[in-house]
């Protein structure tokens, strides 16, 4: 699954970094979260979006709150998705790449949300994928 554009400036002066994120294909990146989670669940089509300070491509899942075992009693909405992420141009080989973290984010039936990492993840022209689940160092 690509990403598709949204909230991006055809004329944009990020023109190499947007035409790069849009052949990232992310199904890797899903099945790996799957996995190292034990969750099922769907994602949205991931959206690059561009602003001022640059480009970025956000995912979703679809709601999990069911799969939260004991916690589901507690929370209003559960899903993962993309926390701190950015398409970029290495500085030193000039090669594009795309870092992520990948969050279980959650609201409280009574209020507050939270969320924590669960994978990252970086993808570059040369390598593909790399990953590094929560807790590896």
């Amino acid at each position: 699954m690509n990403a598709i554009m949204k909230n991006v400036k055809t004329d944009s002066k990020n023109e190499d970094l947007i035409n790069f994120a849009q052949t990232i294909d992310f199904t890797e990146l899903f099945e790996q979260i799957k996995n190292f989670t034990g969750i099922k669940c769907s994602f949205y089509q991931p959206e690059i979006q561009e602003d001022k300070s640059g480009v970025y491509i956000n995912i979703m899942s679809a709601d999990i709150t069911r799969q939260a075992g004991l916690f589901a009693a507690i929370l209003k909405k559960c899903y993962l998705h993309s926390f701190n992420n950015g398409v970029y141009r290495n500085g030193e080989s000039g090669e594009l790449g795309y870092g992520v973290n990948v969050n279980i984010r959650y609201e409280h039936k009574d209020g507050g949300s939270n969320g924590m990492d669960v994978v990252s993840a970086y993808y570059t022209e040369s390598k593909g994928w790399i990953f590094r689940n929560a807790g590896e160092r």
